[in-house]
């Protein structure tokens, strides 16, 4: 998925639509839905990430199928009321308490590790999507797959992105119980509609004949930008660029100071606002990911999302968006990416931008992982 690189302070309560006030007026349970003769069991989502689209859609979409979904800020006061047969449903746990401070990152890790053992004995059954096998940019990576292999044995449910991913998880952690694949929703509704190749690269000023690669998302060391600047000053001719857009984060200085020092290298070192992202898909004949190490890959669906398609390793979640144009294979290392974009730069002109809108789509939708979700939530 894009990166979330911040929590957003909220109440411990999830905000009510018009629709489940008014069903609470009238004595009703906001997860009960018709038919189903009884109530849905409640579903508390943390940490609670709305920095970008991923969680705030997927709420709405749990909503519009009748869960009754909580998205607290402090997990410790959420949880509070929930009862035996309801969800604890996590995202990046281990993520949110990682910390460069040593003391801290134990004790962040100390606490949710008891209050998930505490959930279990009440009956509150975990749940887990898997988005990234280990944190990214650990500062201490021991105790981050701890973490992460102490919330896979209390789990009762892991909802993972790609049918691979069950066979990962057994080696890496010894996970075998159930799972649910759950594709990774397309970002197609989350922003306006792309703009032509021609209008996105004149509002951006880009050379209207040259090829455009575009490394999109937080700027952070994992993200191997080192590698992506060397493939393309191996392979760029004068007209072609390579973007690199969105706010830094961690020690990314050096590979930042290297890439101005490339006039045909464009560093967009900020938040893009949602506004824009599609210009910055619409003026690239490539999104290059070169992600050291990924599990789920959210930056592939959005580029899909916008009709841009991947230079990348097939692998984990790549390997199943794999076909067509969407993704250009590749090995992770300089040679590797400068030949992926020079594949690019041959095949740009035959490239279908709306097969690959009409192909996320098809993919995974928000409604569609609700309804995978509720089930699993739903049963029992």
């Amino acid at each position: 998925m894009p990166d979330s690189s911040a929590q957003r302070a909220a109440d411990s309560t999830a905000v009510r639509t018009p629709q489940a006030t008014a069903e609470h007026l009238i004595g009703g349970s906001i997860g009960t839905r018709v038919g189903l003769g009884r109530p849905s069991p409640r579903v508390l989502i943390w940490p609670r990430w709305f920095d970008n689209p991923y969680l705030p859609s997927l709420v709405d979409a749990f909503r519009e199928e009748g869960l009754d979904v909580r998205t607290p800020f402090i997990l410790s006061s959420g949880s509070a009321r929930l009862r035996a047969g309801d969800w604890l449903h996590g995202h990046w746990t281990t993520e949110a308490h990682r910390d460069r401070r040593l003391w801290l990152y134990k004790t962040r890790a100390g606490m949710f590790r008891r209050q998930i053992q505490e959930l279990k004995q009440r009956g509150v059954r975990i749940a887990w999507t898997a988005h990234n096998l280990v944190p990214h940019d650990d500062p201490y990576p021991e105790l981050g797959r701890r973490a992460r292999q102490e919330l896979l044995d209390l789990c009762d449910h892991v909802f993972i992105h790609f049918p691979g991913a069950r066979a990962i998880l057994a080696e890496e952690f010894g996970y075998d119980g159930p799972t649910t694949v759950v594709h990774h929703p397309h970002y197609i509704d989350s922003h306006p509609i792309p703009p032509t190749q021609s209008g996105a690269r004149a509002e951006l000023r880009l050379p209207t004949d040259g090829f455009v690669a575009l490394s999109f998302g937080l700027i952070r060391p994992y993200k191997g930008l080192a590698d992506i600047i060397a493939g393309f000053q191996r392979m760029a001719r004068e007209n072609d660029r390579l973007i690199l857009a969105g706010h830094p984060e961690g020690d990314v200085a050096a590979e930042l100071a290297a890439a101005r020092r490339d006039p045909r290298i464009i560093v967009q070192a900020k938040h893009i606002p949602t506004a824009q992202v599609p210009t910055y898909f619409a003026a690239a004949d490539a999104a290059v990911i070169a992600h050291r190490t990924f599990f789920t890959s959210g930056s592939a669906l959005l580029a899909l999302s916008m009709g841009c398609p991947v230079v990348g390793p097939a692998v984990n979640h790549l390997a199943d968006l794999a076909g067509g144009q969407r993704l250009y294979p590749v090995e992770l290392c300089p040679d590797g990416l400068a030949a992926g974009m020079a594949e690019a730069r041959a095949k740009a002109a035959t490239v279908d931008r709306d097969s690959l809108r009409y192909w996320a789509a098809e993919y995974g939708s928000w409604a569609d992982a609700a309804r995978r979700s509720a089930a699993v939530f739903r049963s029992n």
